[in-house]
């Protein structure tokens, strides 16, 4: 696939990709009105490395990363948020989530809650009972090794009174009694004053705007999920459609040549557009197919042309009509029969009586009862004969020798008979009639019939070795610039070609 390819998916399915998007916005937007909004605030600590906060502290020391992970995990600890329910007297107050900042020795504590002012009070009682917790296990661990060194003055004691005086080991356990005593007085100076290490240096505000929902984030979020969505959606439809749409597609399908592509240009009134409106640019479909069915006229007889399609309301009768209104303009005889004993429509498209007809001709009625002329433009002359009053066995009459008798006594008479059929898989009246022509010409509505369908035609016509000539595109639309293409439909990946232009016979 080229990026053309993909390009015409999407211009092809662009209001399956826009409602993707679309129902991926609102649900976001309505997602976002019924989610209560959630607030957050923050404060800041700035924190010392444990035991720098001493009267007696030996210079100043730097923390690592890994030291203010630690007090990370303190401040997100049990013993910390405990201390908060106590201080606010909750029971369960709302988590925080304390973040270093940056390569600073300070962490930013957030919390975040549907109350704006109970975010930034619980965010400052964090800060706070932080430190608390902080200070009372920097002044344990004093009040710790304070009990150590007092057990050792007390030891030193004893042996002190242990020893007679003049002893030369006196003076020294005296002096040795001495340090500890003043390590001692230095650890309950250090606890008394202990501060915990750590300070608020921004107390957290309440909040102006929620954090959640961001209806304006998560639509925009939600569009470009919407929209890969809705990408895969079209992709897997163009891949997954079977449906013809160009000229490969019947070439593929039915391996037969494409003798036209006929737009979609309803005539003014009822009657063929060829002859309704002849300088129409839509009538320039049906003349090269005049052209096309001429050149083949060649090298073999063609002068009876069944007109036929794989399904109803392809839009084989106006193609027959309309191509029966040009080969006479061009100066032939032409004869229209109505061969369709399901559903005739000629007789409708031309405004005369259905009856008598075709089937009165099978009958035996003289052909210049059921003959309707109609005038066209040109030399040339259109001689209509409707379908008569439907049968109950139409397959039989149209199968039978009689048929093939009438028309073989109609192409004497005239240059070209077209006769308008049924279609061919809903009934075999087709397939039957098939053996008394000269050629079929096959209708396929873009857009709507299937391969499958047009396979299966090709098929049931090969079976009786029916001598088809080509397909019709039927339902196209013209462009700007007096060319025919197919009903806006582009090709499917891989064709290697554009939408709208991509395969066009000019007028």
């Amino acid at each position: 696939m080229t990026m053309r390819d993909y390009w015409n998916v999407v211009a092809n399915r662009r209001i399956v990709i826009l409602v993707c998007v679309a129902l991926a916005v609102g649900m976001s937007v309505v997602a976002s009105a019924l989610t209560t909004p959630v607030y957050a605030a923050s404060s800041e600590v700035l924190i010392q490395p444990r035991g720098q906060d001493g009267l007696f502290a030996d210079g100043v020391a730097n923390l690592n990363s890994r030291a203010v992970e630690t007090e990370v995990q303190v401040i997100e600890g049990r013993a910390v948020k405990a201390r908060v329910a106590e201080d606010l007297g909750v029971e369960d107050p709302p988590d925080v989530n304390a973040v270093p900042i940056g390569d600073t020795d300070a962490i930013r504590l957030t919390v975040r809650s549907t109350n704006r002012a109970n975010a930034a009070t619980v965010a400052n009682a964090y800060a706070e009972a932080y430190i608390d917790v902080r200070r009372e296990q920097s002044v344990e661990e004093l009040l710790a090794a304070s009990s150590e060194v007092q057990r050792a003055i007390d030891d030193l004691q004893t042996q002190i009174e242990a020893l007679p005086d003049g002893d030369p080991t006196l003076n020294a356990l005296v002096a040795q009694q001495a340090g500890f005593r003043t390590t001692l007085d230095q650890l309950r100076v250090d606890a008394a004053l202990r501060t915990g290490g750590a300070t608020v240096i921004r107390q957290a505000e309440v909040p102006e705007s929620p954090v959640e929902p961001t209806t304006l984030r998560s639509a925009v979020l939600a569009g470009v999920v919407g929209l890969l969505i809705g990408l895969g959606v079209a992709l897997f439809l163009e891949y997954s459609d079977d449906k013809i749409r160009t000229d490969d597609d019947v070439e593929r399908a039915s391996g037969l040549p494409l003798l036209s592509l006929v737009p979609i240009d309803p005539p003014p009134d009822n009657r063929p557009i060829a002859l309704a409106e002849g300088t129409h640019d839509s009538v320039e479909a049906y003349r090269g197919l005049r052209t096309n069915l001429q050149f083949l006229a060649l090298d073999r007889a063609l002068r009876t042309v069944q007109v036929t399609s794989s399904l109803p309301g392809e839009g084989k009768t106006t193609t027959a009509t309309n191509l029966a209104v040009v080969l006479a303009n061009a100066g032939n005889r032409v004869a229209l029969v109505d061969a369709d004993l399901r559903r005739p429509r000629v007789h409708q498209v031309f405004g005369v009586s259905v009856s008598p007809g075709l089937t009165d001709l099978l009958l035996g009625t003289n052909p210049s009862v059921a003959a309707v002329d109609v005038p066209v433009d040109g030399d040339g002359s259109l001689t209509v004969y409707p379908s008569g009053d439907v049968p109950p066995n139409p397959s039989e009459m149209l199968s039978g020798d009689r048929m093939r008798s009438l028309l073989d006594a109609m192409a004497d008479h005239y240059d070209y008979v077209i006769v308008d059929s049924a279609p061919i898989l809903p009934v075999s009246d087709s397939v039957a009639l098939a053996r008394s022509v000269e050629g079929v010409v096959v209708v396929a509505h873009a857009g709507r019939v299937t391969t499958g369908d047009v396979e299966e035609t090709v098929e049931r016509l090969a079976q009786i070795s029916a001598p088809v000539l080509g397909v019709v595109l039927n339902q196209a639309t013209t462009d700007k610039h007096d060319s025919y293409t197919y009903g806006g439909y582009a090709p499917r990946p891989g064709d290697g070609k554009a939408s709208k232009k991509a395969a066009t016979v000019d007028a």
